[in-house]
């Protein structure tokens, strides 16, 4: 039977090349900010390249909270022949080999993206139970109430119509079943015979089919859920999404649109700026735009927020 108890180290790992340092700390600060007993939490920053002025710039942030930050190199060689695309990086997959990459004394941790903004006290995620599992997870709306996506995940994975399909950006990790069942060797097998669409995530949700536990939504508000797409209205998710980004626990920059390429925008990435600034990076220049999205005009996200704001409200229970 799982315990916790209230004076228990509460672990959390990202995963970041030298680009996304930053955006770690930043994802770091609005854990401890929202945290009731900071000082309890300790991070892990596993490194693809990060140089080491940015690996003690995210350790400073955490000492700001009383907490405590290591940056373990992790070889990133490892993974270079792993299939990539969009703005994914070889990053993403280091949280497969997690369990192995970490000391062993460590039993469970937390896993975050680095493209999110923790909204409450992460204890309480810490304390939901995993029903016996050794991975728990948020269910992707976006992807299951796609038609089209859903036909994919049924021809790369094998995923039926009833099957739930999780969000890899936010996972609880029991590293004892990982190490006991040496799946991180055989994860990081099948993403090597594989070029899943969705890279690590395809991977988790076809090795955990119907060994995973789901997470409520709050902990994983994605576009999708946040904007209420249409295809998220007309779907059997639209109460619970509409519940879920009324108050997100955590709100995530899934996709193509980050909070660092704009300036700030109330509503959109506020937030994000403000936590930016209690970071040891508040002097690095902003907005970060990426060039190859010179076409991303931040005015069609606006709309979809007000939209979303609207039909939010109108379907919440």
């Amino acid at each position: 039977m799982e315990t916790y108890s209230e004076k228990a180290k509460i672990h959390i790992v990202f995963a970041s090349d030298d680009r996304y340092a930053q955006h770690a700390a930043v994802a770091m600060a609005s854990v401890l900010e929202h945290a009731k007993y900071p000082e309890r939490i300790d991070f892990f920053l596993l490194s693809d390249g990060i140089s080491e002025e940015r690996a003690e710039k995210f350790r400073t942030t955490a000492r700001r909270w009383g907490s405590e930050a290591s940056v373990i190199p992790v070889e990133g060689e490892a993974f270079s022949e792993f299939y990539i695309s969009a703005q994914l990086s070889r990053a993403a997959y280091m949280r497969l080999a997690a369990a192995e990459i970490l000391p062993n004394d460590i039993d469970k941790v937390i896993y975050l993206d680095c493209d999110l903004i923790v909204r409450k006290d992460i204890t309480e995620l810490w304390k939901i139970p995993m029903e016996g599992n050794a991975i728990a997870a948020v269910p992707d709306c976006g992807i299951m109430a796609s038609a089209k996506s859903k036909k994919q995940k049924r021809q790369c994975i094998g995923l039926t119509e009833e099957d739930l399909y999780f969000n890899s950006g936010v996972l609880i990790l029991d590293l004892a079943e990982w190490r006991k069942n040496k799946y991180a060797r055989k994860l990081l097998s099948l993403v090597q015979e594989h070029s899943y669409p969705h890279h690590d995530q395809d991977a988790l949700n076809a090795f955990f089919y119907h060994r995973w536990a789901a997470l409520p939504l709050e902990w994983n508000v994605i576009p999708p859920v946040w904007f209420m797409f249409l295809k998220i209205i007309f779907s059997k998710w639209r109460a619970s999404a509409a519940a879920a980004r009324q108050n997100p626990a955590i709100l995530h920059y899934a996709g193509g649109y980050k909070p660092w390429e704009y300036a700030i925008h109330v509503g959109f990435n506020d937030e994000y700026y403000a936590l930016f600034q209690k970071t040891a990076f508040a002097d690095e220049k902003m907005p970060q735009f990426d060039a190859r999205k010179k076409h991303r005009s931040i005015r069609r996200q606006m709309v979809r927020l007000r939209l979303g704001n609207f039909w939010g409200k109108l379907f919440a229970k």
